[in-house]
């Protein structure tokens, strides 16, 4: 990965955060790490990721140095797609253009929700369609799935087969931080 003075990562609640950290980490990028605190308590989550990508956008393209900016939003029970235009209606509302291919803007967005990825990670056969966020125990999984999202990304890996499609869709997105250099 070149060298990036900076990665901003907008995620919905901490355990979004802890694994894109965790995965940071394997790049030593974790000390250059800002996360935009997450609302407190219970509440809507991936709205208030919505609500604060086109000024997180904003702010990214205004930056000299070489920054990355990470998004991490759950689709829920919705399609990914759907998430995918939401984002860019919120830069089209702002009168943002979209994200170009060069920018090291990452979308991850996990069908239903990060946990489905984690244990997905773990090496669980999961489907995209239950609802995991209550899994016995799935903060003490995250270093663990960190790691195996980076032997995911590294070039010339193959997906397993049990790799949901969220995830599988991720994976170019993640390479993004690498390529678009």
């Amino acid at each position: 990965m070149a060298r990036i003075s900076q990665v901003i990562v907008l995620a919905e609640d901490t355990r979004h955060q802890r694994l894109i950290y965790r995965y940071l980490d394997r790049f030593s990028l974790q000390r250059v790490t800002r996360f935009e605190p997450p609302p407190s308590g219970r509440g809507c989550g991936e709205q208030w990721v919505r609500e604060r990508y086109a000024n997180s956008v904003r702010a990214f393209r205004k930056r000299h140095a070489d920054t990355a900016l990470i998004v991490v939003i759950d689709a829920h029970a919705g399609d990914m797609n759907r998430r995918v235009r939401q984002l860019e209606s919120a830069l089209s509302g702002a009168q943002l253009s979209v994200r170009i291919a060069e920018e090291k803007i990452v979308h991850l967005i996990p069908r239903r929700n990060v946990e489905t990825w984690i244990l997905n990670l773990k090496g669980d056969r999961v489907d995209e369609e239950t609802d995991f966020r209550r899994a016995p125990e799935i903060d003490d999984l995250i270093d663990a799935a960190a790691q195996t999202l980076f032997e995911w990304t590294r070039p010339n890996t193959a997906i397993p087969p049990h790799c949901v499609p969220s995830l599988r869709a991720a994976i170019p997105e993640i390479k993004r931080l690498e390529s678009a250099q």
